[in-house]
């Protein structure tokens, strides 16, 4: 163990500007799946707060609604009776929740506790001031005018939001983001396992005669090959602590200090769960970005 140690030093300080620009790549390649991954939740997020663009938001009657259909006050319960028996006889519908004031209240908490002015907003508020909501999944959505026409107008009904309408702009924008930065990624995907199979063919050349002075007093396959995988291992896990630094700066930064006060009430924002989540699955990437290209490349170049 000592020697393999010993020639695994050897290496790197041979190859340090290699294992440099290797360790960066593989740096830059794991920031941007790692992003990719986070816009990925950010859109999961999102959809599960808002809902889908296949759906209908029908908000029923407060205390305090201004529509002419709430000239009575909170919706009845025979008004929500019409309301969700209109719903499930309607050929465009394929399902809907019910969602409770006291849910839409929790949802408020988690959209507005996210910024100093929202939880302000927030101390006005009560389980009260919503509404209870049907969330109503369309067959095509493209085709909500009939129930939209169908319960916008019944007695009991605030309002009815098309959240394809609403939400669009939003989802095309993180579909972009997404697409971006998986896309760039897997080029430097692509340069990472060159990079790794390089370093590996360089070093291999510059120890050949280590090599076959090893073979030749009867080292084994794995004791020649175990220095070349120790030191893509130690390359790739400090690409995904760097990886896991800058998405750690981007989440504090970028996200807590701008998004969560500036856009705070637009979504609920991912938080450090999503990111720990994330920064787990780039450094099992990481290992197999190091570990696959070098058994097979070592198996290639060192005949073991």
């Amino acid at each position: 163990m000592r020697s393999t140690l010993s020639e695994l030093r050897q290496s790197l300080s041979r190859n340090k500007s290699m294992t440099i620009s290797l360790v960066v790549t593989m740096t830059v390649s794991l920031l941007l799946v790692a992003l990719g991954l986070l816009i990925q939740s950010q859109a999961d997020r999102t959809e599960k707060y808002f809902g889908s663009k296949l759906q209908l938001q029908v908000n029923l009657c407060t205390k305090n609604s201004p529509s002419s259909n709430c000239l009575g006050g909170v919706a009845t319960d025979d008004q929500k009776k019409a309301v969700q028996q209109a719903l499930r006889e309607n050929p465009e519908v394929k399902s809907f929740d019910v969602r409770t004031p006291n849910d839409n209240y929790e949802r408020a908490r988690a959209l507005l506790g996210q910024s100093d002015s929202g939880r302000k907003q927030l101390e006005t508020l009560s389980p009260d001031s919503f509404p209870e909501s049907y969330f109503v999944t369309l067959k095509d959505a493209d085709k909500y005018d009939g129930v939209v026409s169908q319960v916008a107008g019944m007695d009991g009904v605030g309002n009815v939001n098309s959240l394809k309408k609403l939400l669009s702009p939003l989802f095309d924008f993180l579909t972009n983001m997404k697409v971006g930065a998986w896309a760039v990624a897997l080029l430097l995907i692509v340069a990472a396992i060159l990079q790794v199979s390089n370093t590996i063919r360089m070093t291999a050349y510059a120890r050949r005669r280590e090599i076959g002075i090893m073979r030749l007093v009867g080292a084994s396959s794995w004791h020649i090959q175990l220095p070349f995988v120790l030191e893509s291992l130690i390359a790739a896990l400090l690409s995904a602590a760097l990886a896991a630094g800058g998405l750690a700066a981007f989440m504090y930064f970028v996200v807590y200090r701008y998004l969560r006060h500036t856009l705070g009430q637009l979504t609920t924002w991912v938080g450090w769960h999503e990111a720990l989540v994330v920064m787990g699955g780039t450094t099992l990437l990481a290992l197999a970005l190091a570990l696959v290209p070098t058994l097979v490349m070592t198996r290639k170049y060192l005949d073991v």
